[in-house]
């Protein structure tokens, strides 16, 4: 389950299909420059300040499907220097279901869901979705639940907006070691340059602020 080396192989056997449109070699660099560039952040960061992530792929009133080690959660907390929560889940990746119970016991301090889920961060602070209590643990205390962004395509596992991401992520968790760090310019940047695509503003809001909506077609 990494997502860049996954991505960068995707890239690679379209450049040879495509060679017309080869970008391999320069998503592969920025991919890694963004993960070095974290790297330097939170490589010295002690076991005791590494934040806690759950990752909620998906959830409502029935069901909620987490990343156990087995699955992208795992490559996204560890690039990011924060530890999976549910890590000790080793279920495969089709059904890490767990219960509040659980939550209670992680006690996260970031919540992160997908769009493979219509569930919102204001459903968990208001608790909308059951009878589930979220009242009491610490991410949604803190304000600390965030939808992963939606660009073009859900970007929890491998696509083009990998490397952002990433970086969007290493923000949110360690806002004080990436405050110098502008998603709007790089974001708009990166498409600009490795893909030729023009992104306003209104644009780059809506993908880090996906509507519920995209989870529609999932199943």
């Amino acid at each position: 389950y990494d997502i860049l080396e996954t991505y960068d192989q995707w890239i690679a056997l379209l450049s040879q299909i495509f060679p017309e449109s080869d970008k391999a070699e320069a998503i592969s660099k920025y991919s890694r420059e963004i993960y070095d560039r974290i790297q330097q952040k939170v490589a010295s960061l002690p076991e005791e300040e590494r934040k806690k992530v759950l990752f909620l792929f998906q959830y409502d009133e029935t069901q909620m499907v987490t990343s156990g080690r087995n699955f992208f959660g795992q490559f996204w907390c560890e690039a990011v220097g924060a530890v999976n929560a549910a890590e000790e889940v080793a279920a495969d990746n089709s059904n890490a279901v767990i219960t509040m119970e659980h939550v209670y016991g992680w006690d996260p301090d970031l919540i992160f869901i997908t769009n493979f889920t219509p569930t919102q961060p204001a459903d968990l602070m208001g608790n909308k979705v059951g009878a589930d209590d979220w009242s009491t643990v610490k991410a949604v205390q803190n304000g600390e639940v965030y939808k992963l962004p939606l660009g073009t395509y859900r970007s929890y596992t491998p696509s083009s907006d990998t490397p952002v991401t990433l970086l969007w992520m290493a923000q949110k968790v360690y806002p004080d070691l990436f405050e110098d760090v502008d998603m709007t310019a790089e974001v708009r940047d990166y498409y600009q340059e490795l893909y030729g695509v023009a992104l306003t503003d209104e644009q780059i809001g809506r993908m880090y602020n996906p509507a519920s909506a995209g989870a529609e077609s999932f199943r």
